[in-house]
Order: structure tokens, then C-alpha cells, then sequence
């Protein structure tokens, strides 16, 4: 199984490093269905993480008839980093079990398909920038992964597009759909680890406040 990793929109670089696949009733009677997992900060000398319950919506799972791993992990990461763009993710050293919702906002009922919010060209091209940087240094990173493209709501086309944008520039090398991270885009590292350090410390402030 491929490792899942990725960045967020946010720059913070993620693993989800477990999944307690299938989903099951919630324990406190509600009408969500619950999936436990976990998520690592990579390249955390702290071994930060966060253990995650995912909350999957009783509408949602009727209409796509009770999904499994298949039909339902690229939605579940996506909602995952979803939660981390929104400052409510906490990474720690210790497990505190923090919720994840899968609600309608990333599900289109008229076409019966998965859908995340639209994303701006810039935002988007600076997020593949970001993973060739963390994920594209020791070997060339898959870029349009499946579920990138679903989380930015753009095709593979277009992300490649702007790959190509980025090798023009300079930043990357691009052999197909894999990419390398130059020493141009090295050089920018400054401004990518404090992109993650500020959505890593929005989590933690987050939860320092509803605590």
C-alpha cells in the first residue's frame, strides 16, 4: 500500500499513518458513523502526531452506500487536511483523540460524487511547490496524486500544468508526473518551514483555548 503523504494547504506536511478502516457506529448513540486514525508530522523530531476520529454523516454514508476503504479514503485524508487548513488539528506528543467531520460540504448529492471546495491558482500552485519540497528531496514525489486533485477540486491536467509552470522556473525538475526539488526551491526553505510551523501552532493554540 503507498505511504499517504502529503501537504496540506496550509504547508503542513502530513502522514496518516493509520486508518481503522471500516467505519462503525458511534459509541455515544449520535447518527455518525466513526473512523479512528492517525496522522504524523513529518520530519517531527518530536514525533508529533495526532490521533483522529473521523466522523462520517448518516446522509452521506446512505448515499454512498456504507464506503469502504476504496470508495472512502481519499475523502477521509482530504477532510483530514481540511481540518489541519482550519487550525484544528492539534499535533502532540501524546494521543488526545480529536475529531474530523465529513459532512455534505465535500459531498455533491446531485451528482453523487465527492466534491472539496474550489481552490485559488496561487494557493494551489504554491501547495506543489511545497510538496516537491518535503516530499521531493531524497526521490522524485508523484505530482496530480488522485487525491490532491480531489482536495483542490482541479484535474490532474491542470495540476501538471502548473508543475510545468514551476519547472520553467526553475524550482523543480519534472519527468513526467514525478518532480525533484532544485537548489533554487531549496533555497526557499526558510519561508516553507514557517508556512508549517504557523498551521502546526494554529492547531495547538486552538486546542489550548477550547481546553
Amino acid at each position: 500500500m503507498t505511504a499517504l503523504r502529503f501537504v496540506t494547504l496550509s504547508g503542513v506536511p502530513v502522514h496518516v499513518s493509520e486508518l481503522k478502516w471500516p467505519f462503525h457506529p458511534s459509541s455515544s448513540g449520535s447518527d455518525w458513523f466513526i473512523l479512528h486514525g492517525r496522522v504524523d508530522l513529518l520530519e517531527s523530531a518530536e514525533h508529533l502526531h495526532a490521533e483522529v476520529a473521523v466522523g462520517l454523516t448518516q446522509t452521506i454514508r446512505e448515499s454512498m452506500g456504507n464506503p469502504g476503504r476504496e470508495q472512502a479514503e481519499g475523502m477521509v485524508v482530504n477532510a483530514i487536511r481540511k481540518t489541519i487548513d482550519n487550525g484544528q488539528v492539534a499535533f502532540l506528543k501524546s494521543g488526545k483523540l480529536q475529531p474530523v467531520h465529513l459532512t455534505t460540504r465535500f459531498y455533491n448529492f446531485r451528482s453523487k460524487e465527492i466534491q472539496f471546495p474550489a481552490q485559488p491558482e496561487a494557493d494551489v500552485r504554491e501547495l506543489v511547490k511545497r510538496t516537491v519540497f518535503w516530499l521531493g528531496k531524497d526521490k522524485p514525489v508523484q505530482l496530480a496524486h488522485p487525491y490532491d486533485c480531489q482536495y483542490v477540486n482541479l484535474s490532474r491536467q491542470n495540476l501538471l500544468q502548473m508543475a510545468q509552470e514551476l519547472a520553467a522556473d526553475g524550482l523543480i525538475t519534472l519527468e513526467g508526473d514525478h518532480a525533484s526539488a532544485t537548489g533554487k526551491l531549496l533555497a526557499e526553505e526558510t519561508a516553507i518551514r514557517t508556512a508549517m510551523l504557523k498551521g502546526v501552532e494554529a492547531g495547538i493554540a486552538a486546542t489550548r483555548v477550547s481546553a
